[in-house]
């Protein structure tokens, strides 16, 4: 096991950096203990693996797998594993003062769950993957992109609560409808995409019923369709950005770069580090 996978016994420290956004990725050896902790930052817990419990002062909440809770500033909390599952978590702390322009967010940011579905954790952990990546890059933009990735996840957050409280009815009545909305999102939220299965959940749809209407739809598959705008967007990268062929690997939403070049190979007929080449040495 890689030293950034290695077990811990104690919560890993938490020190913000000046730009107020830290990601953390804690993975609890059976013999995890944590004392009560109390911190100024907000702190959003992504279960990848395991199931336990966070203690609040007037509440337990139970988490397993996929699941996200919230921890609001100046909450005392606690961690403790299910003695047969200890977790792996994603712990993503963010300054109070990034939220401080929005009073009206307090209001929201209540300790325990988030109300998610199976698409909204994939997308959850799939920035927080990349937050990760971004964490421990070189890039000038390192510090503004973590603020904003952070400031997304706050966005989702919100959302998520406003809707399980008003309870609106979130999809069309017409599946049709539902779907074409659907493909139209999926322009800008391409990267977001993780299965197909959570894409039909995200829609209350049967996966049979996804796949036909889509396919109605657009024409493709939707991994066809997902991957065909992600290499488009890459494209554009690497032919207007200095970015690194990791990072819009994962910028795009592919979770490792074997896959990126295969599928960015298949679609153009050159490797990224060609098309970057081609493209910068072509005339204006």
């Amino acid at each position: 096991m890689s030293s950034r996978n290695k077990l811990t016994d104690r919560p890993l420290d938490e020190d913000l950096p000046d730009w107020g956004v830290l990601v953390l990725e804690s993975h609890h050896s059976p013999q995890f203990t944590m004392d009560w902790r109390e911190h100024d930052f907000l702190k959003l817990v992504f279960v990848l693996r395991g199931r336990g419990v966070i203690e609040f002062p007037d509440r337990v909440t139970h988490f397993r797998n996929g699941e996200l809770v919230l921890v609001p500033p100046k909450t005392p909390n606690r961690i403790a594993d299910a003695p047969d599952a200890a977790s792996s978590l994603y712990i993503c702390c963010i300054s109070a003062k990034l939220m401080s322009f929005d009073a009206g967010i307090a209001n929201l940011i209540k300790p325990g769950l988030v109300p998610t579905s199976g698409y909204d954790a994939g997308r959850v952990a799939t920035q927080l993957r990349r937050m990760r990546h971004l964490q421990h890059s070189q890039q000038r933009s390192k510090k503004i992109g973590m603020v904003a990735a952070a400031s997304r996840l706050i966005e989702w957050v919100v959302d998520a609560v406003e809707a399980q409280q008003t309870k609106p009815n979130i999809h069309a009545s017409d599946d049709r409808e539902a779907m074409q909305d659907y493909v139209r999102r999926l322009a800008m939220e391409f990267y977001e995409a993780t299965t197909i299965d959570d894409a039909a959940k995200s829609l209350g749809m049967s996966r049979r019923t996804f796949t036909r209407l889509f396919q109605e739809i657009t024409g493709q598959t939707w991994l066809t369709y997902v991957r065909k705008i992600a290499v488009n967007h890459a494209k554009h990268q690497l032919a207007q950005t200095g970015l690194s062929i990791a990072s819009i690997a994962f910028e795009c939403g592919f979770n490792d770069l074997s896959t990126f070049y295969r599928q960015f190979k298949s679609q153009t007929g050159v490797s990224p580090k060609a098309y970057r080449k081609q493209v910068n040495s072509s005339p204006s």
